[in-house]
């Protein structure tokens, strides 16, 4: 649901949905539907063109972003279910930075993490990952970061 309200805010009237229709089944376009209507209610938006396009003042162009730094995500184990969604995206689609114990089927976010945070994204409970230690790369002055505190 996030990730379709992200898509719309980016200024898309269109998203599409294979991968979640295959593992979930068709109903979780109602769930999307139902998802939505209470994201938009919640927010006072009444339709679908006042969404699309919200986030475009946010983006920011490569060559303006700070590079000095990575934030590394933290996990939070009692809010983990143990899914293996974090583990799975970031060995296939990222930088293998984090390590699956099998004992107590939780992830571990190991010394390979460049802070993409793709984890976070695709982790299905709210707040299990979040944004954690702030590493500067060696030689980079240390500076105050700001930092985003609302994944929605």
């Amino acid at each position: 649901m996030v990730r379709c309200i992200r898509i719309l805010a980016m200024w898309s009237y269109n998203l599409q949905v294979t991968t979640s229709v295959m593992q979930y089944g068709y109903r979780i376009v109602e769930d999307m539907i139902s998802g939505l209507s209470h994201f938009m209610d919640e927010r006072g938006i009444d339709k679908i063109e006042d969404l699309v396009g919200m986030a475009l003042p946010n983006i920011v162009p490569a060559e303006e972003l700070d590079r000095d730094f990575k934030i590394i995500p933290k996990i939070d184990e009692d809010k983990c279910v143990g899914c293996g969604r974090c583990y799975v995206s970031c060995y296939d689609a990222a930088h293998q930075a984090i390590d699956w114990d099998g004992e107590t089927r939780k992830p571990v976010i190991n010394d390979n993490c460049v802070g993409c945070h793709l984890c976070l994204n695709v982790c299905p409970v709210l707040d299990c990952i979040l944004p954690g230690e702030i590493k500067f790369k060696e030689g980079r002055e240390v500076h105050d970061i700001e930092m985003k505190h609302n994944y929605l």
